[in-house]
Order: C-alpha cells, then structure tokens, then sequence
C-alpha cells in the first residue's frame, strides 16, 4: 500500500483509498483502491514492500465487518436457506 500518498492517483487526481484484495487470475494479489473524490476504482498488483498486516487486514475486512447481521447466517442454516 502507498507510503507516499497519490503515487496511484485517480484521473481526478483525488486520494485513493485502499479499499480491498482480490486474487488475479495466476495467483497474484491486487489491492482495489477507490478515490475518495470521484469513486473511481483502480486495480493494482501488490509490491514487495507492501505491508502484509495490511494486506490481510484488507483481505478479512468484509468477513469481519459484514453488512448484515451475522444472526441471519444461523438463521439461514437453521432453516436450511443457502
């Protein structure tokens, strides 16, 4: 992730904000950036220095925070839903 902010910049030229991973066909990792200006997203392939706490915290971040209430995944499976 950038050390140096606007390194990745938008065509608006507002701040990207990284805002997910995602695996590329291959098996390389790519970190989802949106910015913060316009909502343009860009898509860019990980660098050696970036910070691996980082990156995973990104990777579980929609497990972790789900936008809904983790009662219905129990209800779901109790009523065999899914």
């Amino acid at each position: 992730m950038d050390e140096i902010p606007g390194d990745r910049e938008s065509a608006c030229h507002g701040a990207m904000e990284p805002i997910a991973v995602w695996v590329r066909p291959g098996g390389d990792w790519a970190i989802i950036h949106r910015c913060r200006t316009c909502g343009e997203l860009e898509s860019n392939r990980i660098a050696g220095d970036d910070n691996e706490l980082a990156l995973v915290s990104l990777a579980v971040r929609a497990i972790s925070a789900p936008p809904f209430p983790l009662e219905r995944l129990q209800a779901s499976v109790e009523s065999g839903v899914g």
